[in-house]
């Protein structure tokens, strides 16, 4: 992802061991993280432990492969170079990272693995089962006193039945209201609206200032117009702000936004094979 440069404030790449800009040595160098595949055949047999469908990932280990929409990792066997890419819904390639460095490389595309998962388990949603049919009475047997009694039974609980709906009809009116605003809630991700980043995150809204994230303030276009600021779900790391996930806000929900085998290096379980992979949550038109 880009950083500042600690010495020239330029933006750079975390893994820049200078800065390009002015020569400074990066503070912030990030070789790979602990505990993850550093070859590109670890990240295959990873893969292949975890379960995880990549022909419907689209994710291509240990191939150039040249089709749209597809991430993908390979060694440029002309250089010896290893290179990190996404060709996007045009079929243009955004190469995300071309180096010599194998683990990094590997832990890039490990790290948006992770990501593109953990979003397919968040929409995942368990299927309801039908309820049961009630049996109905047999009234043929009843004598005609037992159905006049009945009769009168019946209309005695319809009018309070009646009298309890109009006492309860504003109550099932909100909570009617409620569940609509659960269903339209904003999806989490970036928006952009009047040259201004915002971070929409679990029910708050947040905005890139003075080079940090922090709170945003309510704006009424947060309230019905913000699909029309909609970016990415993704980071861009061209982007002139940070990514969300690197600040506090992020790693305050991080613990119960998903399945606690997605959020860290242990990955005890892998993925359901009873569940589909919808290649639709991924952000194409981006450049990772």
């Amino acid at each position: 992802m880009k950083i500042k440069c600690d010495w020239c404030g330029s933006w750079i790449n975390d893994f820049d061991q200078v800065c390009p800009n002015c020569g400074g040595v990066n503070n912030n160098y990030n070789r790979h993280a602990n505990g993850v595949p550093q070859t590109i055949e670890e990240l295959k047999a990873w893969a292949k432990e975890m379960n995880l469908p990549l022909e419907d990932m689209r994710t291509f280990i240990g191939e150039d492969y040249k089709g749209a929409k597809a991430f993908g990792i390979y060694k440029d066997e002309t250089d010896g170079t290893f290179v990190v890419y996404k060709n996007k819904e045009d079929g243009t390639r955004a190469v995300r990272y071309k180096g010599t460095d194998e683990a990094y490389a590997v832990n890039e595309l490990y790290q948006k693995m992770k990501e593109r998962v953990a979003v397919q388990k968040a929409h995942q949603q368990p299927k309801a089962a039908a309820p049961a049919s009630r049996p109905t009475k047999d009234y043929t047997a009843y004598n005609k006193k037992r159905a006049r009694s009945k009769k009168i039974e019946k209309t005695v609980l319809t009018i309070f039945c009646l009298i309890m709906a109009a006492l309860s009809l504003v109550a099932i009116f909100t909570g009617a209201y409620s569940i609509w605003q659960i269903d339209n809630r904003p999806d989490n991700g970036y928006y952009t609206y009047e040259d201004q980043n915002y971070y929409y995150y679990h029910g708050n809204w947040y905005e890139w200032e003075n080079d940090s994230w922090r709170y945003a303030p309510d704006e009424s276009w947060m309230e019905s117009d913000y699909e029309s600021y909609y970016d990415s779900y993704s980071y861009d790391s061209d982007a002139e702000y940070d990514n969300f996930q690197d600040s506090s806000y992020y790693s305050t929900y991080d613990d119960s936004s998903y399945d606690s085998d997605w959020d860290d290096d242990s990955w005890d379980s892998g993925w359901d094979s009873n569940d589909s992979w919808d290649s639709g949550y991924d952000d194409w038109g981006s450049d990772w």
